[in-house]
């Protein structure tokens, strides 16, 4: 497929298009700023309407509309800039997309929602663990209200047009190689890590993420948590949930360091089983 990609220069966005063009796929890079590496890269700001139908409809050096958009374009996380700036650039974005895609015909949309939406920084503890797509949405923090503002969008888009299909990947805290120097201080504090009850993901496990959601025929919205299989604290996960937040209902089958974000059901719908574990990187 010929595939947009938002954000392309990120964290997630760089792992994403090596991983959709090893897989054979045609990838169109778009960021604030081109990449002068890469001859298919085009400077874009999807907080824009314009910009981004301009994008889609097909630049002059790569020509017509993708078959796919892949949108990872925003700021990550809370704290870069001021709470309403966040809010209004992510969520402007998001519709951005959508709309720019439905008015297109591109039929196929994955974009970067997050693990946020849940309850982070849990001040309340979490309804039950570990966290799955039916856990309350409770956001939080102005950037987690724009990525469940987002998905409401996304519910809505897919109905007005029903040939219209959208993933919310709700990535865990993302890790690249520069982060896991933090895996020996969040070990000795854990308690450092209760605000996302100890998760984390790879960042080449959400390439992959984002690659199976591609490549996936599907209908209507999905939500989609994807997420490490272990905890980072590299401790048992019953006992971090007995010690910071006691009382929380279990899964029975809860082992081990399992992670306290589930994933099962980015593996039934779309095949994603994590590969990479902090201990991987870290003793490389």
């Amino acid at each position: 497929m010929k595939i947009a990609v938002t954000g392309s220069r990120g964290k997630v966005g760089r792992a994403a298009v090596a991983a959709l063009r090893k897989a054979g796929h045609r990838v169109i890079g778009l960021d604030l700023a081109a990449d002068p590496a890469d001859a298919f890269s085009v400077a874009v700001d999807c907080s824009d309407f314009g910009q981004t139908m301009g994008a889609l409809s097909g630049v002059d050096a790569v020509g017509s509309t993708p078959d796919a958009v892949l949108h990872l374009a925003g700021i990550p996380r809370p704290g870069p800039a001021p709470d309403h700036i966040i809010f209004s650039n992510n969520l402007a974005a998001s519709y951005n997309i959508f709309s720019a895609c439905a008015r297109l015909g591109i039929s196929k949309v994955v974009w970067a929602s997050s693990e946020t939406i849940l309850g982070l920084p849990f001040s309340a503890p979490p309804a039950f663990a570990p966290l799955d797509e039916s856990h309350p949405d409770r956001p939080n923090w102005s950037y987690a209200l724009s990525k469940h503002l987002g998905e409401a969008a996304a519910d809505q888009f897919v109905r007005w047009h029903p040939e219209l299909s959208i993933v919310s990947l709700r990535f865990s805290n993302v890790y690249g190689d520069e982060d896991y120097d933090q895996i020996a201080a969040i070990q000795t504090r854990p308690e450092s890590r209760k605000f996302n009850l100890w998760g984390y993901v790879d960042a080449e496990d959400c390439a992959t993420a984002c690659r199976l959601a591609i490549e996936a025929e599907l209908t209507g919205h999905h939500r989609l948590i994807i997420a490490a299989a272990d905890n980072i604290a590299g401790q048992p996960s019953l006992d971090l949930m007995e010690r910071y937040f006691p009382g929380v209902p279990l899964d029975p089958g809860l082992d081990g360091e399992q992670s306290l974000l589930s994933s099962q059901q980015a593996e039934a719908t779309i095949g994603y089983t994590p590969q990479f574990s902090w201990r991987d990187r870290v003793n490389r």
